[in-house]
């Protein structure tokens, strides 16, 4: 289905993307963040996320990783059962959903892998 194969597309563009700004760009370090300007009010900077969003849960200890994981594939799963019911009638909604797997299945790989989240 040309939703899934979008999904997929997206988590190897979305990996491949933070290969590549990992290699042109140090990790964040406390006191020292090197970017890149893309406009005055718009950087790139490379940081590792061990929690969620806003890194909450980032201090807990380690056994986030696999909470955070369990929760990926949970939503992950239910964001594809969705995309599965809807994709032939309402193709924006596919569309979005294609995304957003492709995205949560890149966080996941990299949790999964890495025990963090490369954000960018």
């Amino acid at each position: 289905m040309l939703y899934f194969a979008l999904s997929f597309v997206l988590l190897l563009l979305d990996q491949a993307s933070k290969q590549y700004m990992s290699s042109i760009l140090p990790l964040c370090q406390p006191g020292y963040c090197q970017s890149i300007e893309i406009l005055p009010i718009f950087k790139f900077t490379v940081v590792h996320n061990e929690g969620a969003a806003f890194s909450f849960l980032s201090d807990a200890g380690g056994w986030q990783r696999w909470l955070l994981v369990t929760i990926s594939i949970v939503v992950s799963a239910f964001v594809a059962g969705w995309l599965y019911r809807v994709y032939r009638q309402e193709k924006l909604l596919a569309l979005a959903l294609a995304f957003i797997l492709g995205g949560a299945l890149g966080n996941l790989v990299d949790r999964a892998l890495l025990g963090y989240v490369v954000d960018f």
